[in-house]
């Protein structure tokens, strides 16, 4: 498969984003609760979360949108501006595995592009994998799902136009975003940040695109960590090896890190991404450690 980076997709984005078996320790699993199934043409695909310590969830769109250079296979809302190549036929039922709490979908659409997900849970982190089959003739190229991690619903990470509790990891060490230039008061506006992964150099440090800004700094690592508001625990997310920019928008707020890098997907093939999710007490030395070790149980 071929990997590819395309800017004006990207800044296309950028303007449109304006149960399970316990393998902890022993404490109560993340509960994985899927979205109650749309009605209408549009609706989120998605599992919220819950964990005892936290007030409120965690929602998971998953993914956004899907689209490739034909266009877009699915999105989750309506936008005039970027429609779909064909309705939601019937949206996917999710399964849950009784047996060890994994949940789980697929949905294929009419131009014979089969997408859907994996998911489990330990006491402090949640297990994503995500497919896409190409089941028809033809290659299909610049394919990748937008995946969203919205912290609006959790009283204890939906701190608006913060960045001081928003970390990357950067020249060996955690640094926080408002510690990134140019900063939110240089620009006269609210943070939407997007940072580079370094090795990707196909925006410019300090540029604009639309009303987002590329930070200067840029990061070691696939992930973006937030701080809870009692400083107590935090929230992560990674899609390791498939990135290349990371994502904060302090006005949902919601983080990104990856999946951002697209793909060419031959006749009868298929790619899958593995993604993490971190509930865990806040130590970023833990978290890094853990992030590391890159251990997959799905």
């Amino acid at each position: 498969m071929k990997c590819i980076f395309n800017k004006t997709m990207f800044s296309f984005f950028l303007i449109f984003l304006s149960g399970s078996f316990v393998l902890g320790s022993g404490s109560e699993r993340i509960k994985l609760v899927p979205f109650e199934k749309p009605k209408g043409e549009f609706g989120f695909i998605g599992f919220r979360m819950t964990v005892p310590w936290m007030d409120g969830e965690i929602e998971m769109r998953l993914p956004e949108t899907l689209g490739s250079e034909e266009g877009l296979y699915f999105i989750d809302h309506y936008r005039a501006d970027m429609p779909p190549l064909s309705k939601v036929d019937k949206f996917p039922e999710w399964k849950r595995n009784e047996a060890t709490g994994e949940i789980s979908y697929s949905y294929s659409t009419t131009e014979g592009v089969e997408f859907g997900a994996i998911v489990n849970s330990t006491d402090e982190e949640v297990h994503i994998e995500f497919f896409v089959k190409n089941n028809t003739n033809r290659q299909i190229k610049g394919i990748y799902p937008r995946i969203c991690l919205p912290l609006t619903k959790s009283n204890d990470f939906n701190q608006l136009q913060v960045t001081s509790d928003v970390f990357i990891y950067t020249n060996g060490k955690y640094i926080s975003l408002d510690k990134t230039t140019p900063t939110a008061a240089e620009k006269g506006r609210d943070p939407l940040l997007v940072i580079l992964r370094k090795g990707f150099t196909d925006e410019e440090p300090g540029s604009d695109i639309g009303i987002w800004w590329v930070v200067n700094e840029a990061s070691d690592e696939d992930i973006i960590v937030r701080e809870s508001k009692d400083k107590k625990h935090l929230v992560a997310v990674s899609w390791p090896g498939d990135v290349s920019t990371i994502i904060y928008n302090s006005l949902i707020p919601c983080i990104h890190a990856g999946p951002t890098i697209k793909y060419t997907i031959d006749p009868q093939r298929e790619r899958h991404w593995y993604g993490t999710i971190y509930l865990m007490q806040n130590d970023k030395a833990e978290l890094l450690k853990r992030y590391k070790n890159g251990q997959r149980y799905n």
